[in-house]
């Protein structure tokens, strides 16, 4: 089956074609993967599926018993086992998908698995260098597949070899054939005074190494400069960046190619320290501690090349360093950079960069507004942030109270530790646990293999955020209770119990007070959670603050979008300040996005670019009779309850005549009839 084979990695998540959606949708949620194949019941490759491909099919209307097959799906990059490498290594792509000659599916193959095979072939070449470099009595001849001599050093020139027509012919017949050694097959002419020794196939080329002992005279003081020459023959002709260095890390040889690419001439810098002439070399490194780096990730010109660096020993001792790109032509060094960042990006999207996703990114300065609401609500929120208690915040949809919770956390001593949300609402009742808690291999049908850790242990030794707690159903909240009340958690599936370091910091839109009179919410949960509340008021209650709030938001929203805005009329920051914002923030920064891209650049803001609802909306106006026989009313009431009932006393807290109150009361109860 080739080499391949030996590297085919088992699919983690593999999917029957017959299988539904909904259960599609299970395996996915139970791994960390974004795509997988689709193979068919004879086992051969159907497709590949993503997440996306669930996300469309249902708003396309299908239902989550259609099948998988149904779908159509993209044709993966698949190649047969019996591929070589060389095939697959100089392709485009970041991973393959493998199949047998029959179209059976194995699994898949990377391009890091690719490169892994390519570097240890590459350091046994190196070290092969190494070795013919200090036998100075074998000739050395490289040819192609088809026998044409590409270079050979001066042993095998003496020999005369490589003028003889038959000998040429012979060793291209051998190497179609197959060396056979020792004793190879190739017949040799009798004047040759040589006999094979080894073969060497380079790794990913038609090239081959000839070795062959030469009994012709040769002068021994000519050694040194011969093997000089030939070695860098070979090293130049093979691969295009090589540099070679002292055991102090001075350069000795520069392949022609990496001058090229160093933008530096090979005669100016032998001699030099290689850090005068490598960005970011370890070359010095090596031939120092004597320890080979393969693969290793080296940053040259603004972007990363793969270099490997083996030390030189010669009797037992480091005498310098041999260091090495990946391809043999330098031009190829940018192509794979940018593949390998472009993997990089594709990992961190589809998988998610844990430290980037769970931690805090606001502080209370990126809260803006002087509002007495707005002051109030931050000053509760500090005073909440220098303690470890629970805080709960409290406030209609899109005021900010995600934006509180990261600066809470900020302003706390947990700030070094992770910022774990969740959101409560998102998640389906049925797997709530399963995500909070964790769970343990084999706990239910799908489970991921080794289990899955729960959000409160991802946020041990920081804080979790729970927003839209109140739609917690009632037997989670009994199991999010021992929690908070025992600072330990129990994965699904376990029967032992983990301490856990949590800060708890939750928010609803919801009136839990009601909630608790309706049962739908236990009181003893929530006298746990509501240890500092924290309102946030809505937007209709900050009318001072819009003048800091708008430009805030459209400064944000030009630098996005790289368009400029002059401003806001004062026509339309009336009407913007006129309406009620049901939406509160989030609705606001809605709506100016809107304007800023219905405005030309560098104009201003005109109520034209506002939404109808907005530049039409009149709030309601009551008559000025009932507005003061409402606030009367409310005075009466206030003062009877403070007063106990007492009329005597209530009528001298509002500065009338008992008489005087028992009028008010009497034209109270005859307008309430009405």
């Amino acid at each position: 089956m080739g080499d391949i084979l030996n590297m085919v990695n088992q699919n983690q998540l593999l999917i029957q074609a017959e299988a539904t959606l909904q259960e599609a949708a299970q395996q996915f949620y139970n791994t960390a993967e974004t795509e997988a194949p689709v193979v068919t019941k004879d086992g051969t490759l159907h497709g590949v599926l993503t997440k996306e491909h669930i996300f469309q099919a249902m708003m396309e209307g299908r239902t989550p018993e259609s099948m998988v097959s149904d779908l159509p799906l993209p044709q993966p990059h698949s190649i047969s086992v019996e591929r070589t490498i060389n095939d697959v290594i100089e392709d485009t792509n970041f991973y393959y998908h493998t199949t047998k000659e029959d179209g059976t599916y194995l699994g898949t193959v990377s391009l890091y698995d690719l490169l892994n095979c390519y570097t240890a072939e590459d350091q046994k070449l190196l070290t092969a260098w190494k070795q013919w470099a200090d036998v100075l009595n074998e000739g050395i001849v490289i040819t192609n597949e088809s026998g044409v001599l590409l270079v050979w050093n001066e042993a095998a020139a003496q020999s005369g070899v490589i003028e003889d027509a038959s000998w040429t012919e012979a060793v291209r017949s051998g190497i179609q054939e197959g060396f056979r050694l020792p004793g190879s097959s190739v017949a040799l002419p009798a004047s040759a005074a040589f006999q094979f020794v080894k073969v060497v196939p380079l790794a990913y080329s038609d090239w081959h190494v000839l070795l062959f002992e030469n009994h012709g005279a040769r002068a021994a003081d000519d050694a040194s400069h011969k093997k000089s020459e030939w070695l860098e023959s070979i090293v130049e002709s093979l691969y295009d960046g090589v540099i070679m260095v002292d055991k102090g890390g001075y350069v000795t040889m520069l392949s022609q190619g990496y001058a090229d690419f160093l933008d530096v001439k090979v005669e100016n810098v032998i001699g030099r320290h290689c850090t005068e002439i490598v960005e970011n070399t370890r070359m010095h490194i090596v031939a120092e501690t004597g320890e080979a780096e393969i693969a290793d990730l080296q940053k040259i010109k603004g972007d990363y090349m793969i270099a490997s660096r083996l030390p030189l020993i010669e009797n037992g001792h480091v005498v310098g360093a041999i260091g090495k790109v990946l391809y043999k032509n330098v031009n190829g060094f940018h192509a794979l950079y940018k593949r390998i960042n472009k993997m990089e990006q594709e990992l961190k999207q589809y998988r998610g960069e844990w430290e980037e996703q769970n931690k805090a990114a606001f502080c209370f300065e990126h809260i803006q507004g002087n509002s007495r609401p707005v002051k109030e609500a931050k000053h509760i929120a500090k005073k909440g942030a220098a303690t470890d208690s629970n805080v709960l915040l409290l406030g209609e949809s899109g005021t900010g109270k995600e934006l509180f919770a990261h600066a809470i956390h900020n302003e706390s001593m947990r700030t070094s530790g992770t910022f774990v949300k969740v959101n409560c609402a998102a998640i389906p009742a049925e797997l709530l646990e399963a995500e909070l808690f964790g769970y343990e291999e084999g706990a239910f049908t799908g489970a991921k293999k080794g289990g899955k850790q729960g959000k409160f242990e991802a946020a041990n030794g920081g804080t979790i955020f729970l927003d839209e707690i109140g739609e917690l159903p009632l037997h989670m909240q009994v199991k999010f209770l021992r929690v908070l009340q025992e600072k330990e958690v129990e994965k699904v599936g376990s029967t032992r119990t983990r301490k856990v370091d949590v800060r708890i910091i939750a928010a609803t839109n919801r009136n839990l007070d009601e909630m608790v009179r309706q049962g739908e919410f236990r009181l003893d949960l929530y006298y746990r959670l509501n240890v500092i509340p924290v309102q946030i008021p809505p937007l209709r209650e900050r009318e001072n603050d819009f003048d800091d709030l708008i430009p805030l938001l459209i400064n944000k929203i030009t630098a996005q979008m790289g368009k400029e805005i002059s401003g806001v009329t004062q026509h339309a920051l009336d009407d913007l300040k006129q309406y009620p914002w049901p939406g509160n923030i989030r609705e606001l920064e809605n709506v100016l996005e809107r304007a800023v891209n219905m405005a030309e650049s560098y104009e201003h803001i005109h109520p034209r670019h506002l939404p109808a609802k907005i530049t039409n909306y009149e709030p309601d106006v009551e008559p000025l009779k009932e507005v003061l026989t409402k606030a009367e009313k409310d005075a009466v009431a206030r003062a009877l309850a403070k007063a106990r009932g007492n009329k005597s006393r209530a009528a001298e807290m509002l500065g009338i005549s008992r008489t005087a109150l028992y009028q008010k009361l009497q034209g109270h109860k005859t307008t309430s009839s009405d």
